[in-house]
């Protein structure tokens, strides 16, 4: 089974739709890869503050790449559930009203979701779930909670995932480095980076802990975006017994300063990945 991973799209931020729809054209026109070996997963923010234009917009493009084939799977970010700085219950159930065909496959509403296909088992996990009431909305860090931690357990020790190859995805960043080398004196971003990178580890899921332990020698492959940063995890993951863990990055460069776009093309089997590139509008 091989995965494609886009993340942090930002679709209602200036020009992001437009970037989104030249990464559809190469998934579906350009270079098309053959849907039925391929899943299409999207670890969150797919819009970039949740509104009702932004919603609709992202749906049109989700359904062009369910169109021509595609599965898509695709968990929320503190982005589709408010913005960067809160979320909220009611914006959380309209996303999840407008997009339950790619939150859950299965039909069946609610986190964990799962998607098996092949020798794979997909699970999809909601980093906002436990931050949409009270003071814990504000900062939108990521907080999965005791109940979906406890779901969770339960499901990957079901008779369904025997066997299976288990692919995790999110949208929060477990791992609580954000740089592999500091940023250079002449970036024009320095002191912002350097917030960042200083911030980070404040700044990731609150719950990591307790969730890394949880999928520790579990999970084969663990998703997820936030960071915008397309770093390989890997590192951090295998001290977890967790082969492969990737961060998405933003596919259509949102707020990322680079000159072109990029996503990742993954085989779940061989554990190796691809990266495909594309120049920027």
């Amino acid at each position: 089974m091989k995965i494609i991973h886009l993340s942090d799209t930002h679709i209602g931020l200036q020009g992001m739709e437009a970037r989104f729809e030249l990464i559809i054209d190469d998934l579906t026109r350009q270079r098309p890869l053959n849907p039925g070996s391929h899943v299409i997963v999207h670890t969150g923010d797919l819009i970039h503050r949740a509104n009702a234009d932004n919603r609709k917009a992202a749906q049109a493009l989700l359904d062009r790449l369910r169109d021509f084939g595609y599965p898509v799977l695709l968990c929320p970010g503190n982005h589709d559930y408010g913005d960067s700085l809160s979320v909220g219950a009611k914006a959380a159930d309209d996303f999840q009203a407008a997009f339950g065909e790619y939150l859950f496959q299965d039909g069946k509403e609610g986190f964990p979701s799962l998607y098996l296909r092949g020798d794979s088992a997909f699970i999809g996990l909601d980093s906002n779930a436990a931050e949409l009431h009270g003071p814990s909305r504000l900062l939108a860090e990521g907080f999965l909670g005791v109940a979906q931690l406890s779901r969770l357990n339960v499901l990957l020790d079901s008779d369904q995932l025997l066997g299976k190859k288990i692919v995790i995805l999110l949208h929060h960043h477990p791992f609580s480095f954000g740089y592999s080398v500091s940023p250079d004196v002449g970036d024009g971003s320095l002191f912002f980076n350097l917030f960042a990178g200083l911030t980070r580890p404040f700044r990731r899921l609150k719950d990591a802990h307790s969730f890394v332990r949880l999928v520790r020698d579990r999970a084969r492959v663990l998703l997820f975006g936030h960071m915008h940063h397309g770093l390989d995890c890997s590192g951090e993951a295998m001290k977890y017994g967790i082969p492969l863990a990737l961060d998405g990055g933003s596919s259509t460069c949102a707020e990322a300063g680079e000159d072109r776009m990029r996503y990742r093309i993954i085989d779940s089997g061989s554990m190796t990945r691809e990266t495909r590139f594309l120049p920027l509008p």
